[in-house]
């Protein structure tokens, strides 16, 4: 309640902000009108001046003006792009019937989107942005996948702001990794009993931590793999996730966390391989090792064991871990199983 009201004044006082200003001279759209009567009437002129590169400048204070309502970690549909300083600048670079013109302003949108849309962004991962928020990472890894897809940003060479928002990311996940993951290391004692405080607080970081792989690996193709492997593998899974899966006290959650820790991998990690990386050997002896210990329990020919076998077998299908998966099966009789699920080609499946 508290935040609405406090943005409904914030709202009330921004209406000032151009109350001197002359009507022609605080809208985006006028302003354009004039830009673009320049440029039909006299296009050598026009273009000798470099308005392309001054137009983002020009207009910046304007469209942060409209964007001061807009939440990237709220947006859920592209809501810049129904404002009305979006709807102008896409017809001044593209035309009415959206053609392409043959003039420089083609990448005009990009260049205001690149100077206004993401210093906001980056305002909001460095002050409010939380990683642990499945809704806030979905909301503002989907624009940022948006604005790739739709306007080139990201792609090549980066701009100052590109630069400056990707730094603040890589900063922000670095410390959350860093400085808010807490799994506890508690005596076997106090972990071996189901409802011990102990075990239910451990539990929970575990869960969080879990989630928040998943969170980071939605930055896929929008950071470098190098930087989000260094996190997701080397830290995350192999400093915390491991330790707290390999105590065997996850019960009957531990296929549950493998498949979980494995679906929040990157796709794009494992398309076209046919080895399991690196920084994943110590997760795959760890899912190889718990099908041995299921088996061992209980026949491999009972349903409860089959259905977990097969889960892990999935599991070290997504990663690649194809020499693992051919050894088990051939154990315990899995043969059928592999063809069944296409484990050896899950691309296809």
């Amino acid at each position: 309640m508290v935040e609405c009201l406090q943005e409904k004044v914030r709202k009330e006082k921004s209406k000032a902000v151009f109350s001197d200003v002359q009507e022609d001279f605080c809208s985006v759209k006028k302003i354009l009108s004039r830009f673009e009567e320049w440029r039909e009437c006299y296009s050598e002129s026009y273009h000798n001046a470099y308005i392309s590169l001054c137009l983002p400048k020009l207009l910046n204070p304007i469209i942060r003006h409209q964007l001061l309502a807009w939440n990237p970690l709220k947006d859920t549909s592209g809501d810049f792009e129904n404002l009305p300083w979006f709807t102008a600048v896409e017809t001044f670079c593209h035309g009415h019937g959206h053609e392409e013109l043959e003039h420089t302003d083609r990448q005009t949108l990009s260049s205001v989107i690149e100077r206004t849309v993401v210093p906001k962004m980056t305002a909001y991962v460095e002050l409010v942005w939380d990683p642990m928020s499945h809704q806030q990472s979905v909301c503002l890894t989907d624009v940022c996948h948006s604005l790739k897809e739709d306007y080139s940003i990201f792609e090549g060479e980066h701009t100052k702001p590109v630069k400056a928002f990707a730094e603040a990311l890589v900063r922000r996940l670095r410390s959350c990794v860093d400085e808010d993951v807490f799994i506890p290391l508690y005596p076997k004692k106090f972990l071996e009993e189901a409802s011990s405080p102990q075990r239910h607080f451990r539990d929970q970081q575990f869960w969080t931590a879990v989630k928040l792989l998943g969170n980071m690996g939605k930055w896929d193709l929008l950071l470098p793999e190098s930087v989000l492997k260094e996190l997701m593998l080397d830290k995350l899974l192999n400093r915390y996730l491991m330790t707290t899966l390999c105590s065997q006290t996850l019960s009957n959650n531990a296929v549950y966390a493998c498949k979980k820790i494995a679906d929040g991998l990157p796709p794009s990690w494992f398309k076209g391989e046919s080895t399991c990386l690196p920084q994943l050997h110590n997760f795959r002896n760890h899912i190889v090792q718990k099908v041995h210990a299921i088996c061992k329990q209980q026949p491999p020919t009972d349903p409860n064991t089959r259905a977990a076998v097969v889960d892990l077998l999935k599991v070290l299908s997504t990663i690649r871990c194809h020499d693992s998966i051919m050894a088990i099966a051939e154990k315990y009789h899995y043969e059928d199983a592999i063809y069944s699920h296409q484990l050896l080609n899950p691309e296809t499946a």
